[in-house]
């Protein structure tokens, strides 16, 4: 039962991490590219990296200074963050395509 509460509590903090601006316009664009659920994971995953790029490139793009510097990917906060992202753009684009599907199925039916 814990790791079932684990895992809810992930997908809950995945869903809030995307649910704003920076990650909605991802999960959108992402949609955009998604032709087939068979492509679903892999671009998830897509989005999960440019969303971390996007993090680390901020300030320099931003005109802040400072160098671009890599995530620590030998630190277990920088996978479990990853793997809550992942699971939150699951969620966010899986919606979005799905609701893609429904209009454009639909709208095609009436031509």
């Amino acid at each position: 039962m814990e790791l079932v509460d684990q895992v809810v509590a992930y997908l809950r903090e995945g869903f809030a991490n995307i649910n704003n601006p920076k990650g909605l316009l991802i999960a959108l664009a992402a949609t955009v590219f998604l032709g087939s659920w068979k492509q679903w994971f892999p671009i998830s995953l897509v989005a999960v990296i440019v969303h971390i790029a996007i993090e680390q490139l901020a300030p320099v793009l931003a005109g802040e200074g400072g160098a671009v510097i890599l995530p620590d990917l030998t630190s277990e906060a920088f996978w479990t963050r990853s793997l809550v992202l992942f699971l939150g753009y699951l969620i966010i684009i899986g919606i979005f395509y799905f609701v893609k599907r429904l209009l454009f199925r639909g709208g095609a039916a009436h031509h």
